[in-house]
């Protein structure tokens, strides 16, 4: 049911925008993310992964605009404790939500901006831990989630919302925000699985649009 909200929701936002909005600029997107778990017993630190994909604005009234990217998004943690890299990659469909004043006849903006998604896992990886630390539980998951290429240990469904601000000077858009993903990392069951299946990614997202053509009304 809740995948059918969400599913919804961002086919009726995109509906509305391409019903009332100026006329659309294309953009090819591409930027970084800086990501976490939130593991209780285990700690985990931020690690580097990438985002790539293409982009559409329209301009609404009263300052707002909205941006549904297309975008595929490489999320990793590093779990110092057993030496080993988690990474997931996503494609994640987003329909931003800017509010922000334009200036120098429309070309330039300063905006606030929410981004909730749905996304889909298409990739994973996991590099193998240090030798004699990793526990037989924790070293099923990684097995599951990335050696022996099945999908026993991912939930592969994932959404939830982003919150940032960003600058658009003419064709260049540059956004900053942090991203909360929701839902269970993994979906197993039993006391051992726990910490994973209360676990998800979140960290900042750092990205840079290059927009092309529909130019914009007067108003």
């Amino acid at each position: 049911m809740k995948k059918l909200i969400a599913l919804c929701v961002v086919a009726v936002l995109s509906v509305a925008a391409a019903t009332t909005a100026d006329a659309g600029r294309f953009g090819i997107k591409g930027g970084i993310n800086v990501t976490s778990l939130d593991v209780e017993n285990m700690e985990s630190i931020g690690a580097l992964g990438y985002s790539a994909g293409i982009t559409w604005q329209w301009n609404l009234p009263l300052w707002f605009a909205i941006q549904p990217d297309l975008m595929y998004h490489v999320k990793a943690t590093n779990l110092d404790a057993i030496g080993s890299q988690l990474s997931l990659g996503t494609v994640e469909l987003t329909p931003n939500i800017q509010w922000g004043p334009r200036f120098a006849n429309k070309n330039v903006r300063i905006f606030a901006q929410a981004s909730p998604f749905i996304g889909y896992a298409v990739s994973k990886d996991v590099t193998a831990g240090t030798a004699g630390t990793i526990s037989p539980e924790i070293q099923e998951i990684l097995d599951q989630y990335g050696v022996k290429g099945d999908w026993t240990a991912a939930n592969r469904f994932t959404y939830g919302c982003g919150a940032g601000v960003g600058i658009q000077l003419w064709a260049l858009q540059v956004t900053a925000q942090y991203v909360w993903n929701f839902g269970s990392l993994t979906n197993l069951s039993g006391a051992s699985w726990d910490d994973f299946n209360d676990s998800n990614f979140g960290g900042y997202n750092v990205t840079v649009a290059l927009m092309f053509g529909g130019k914009k009304k007067n108003k």
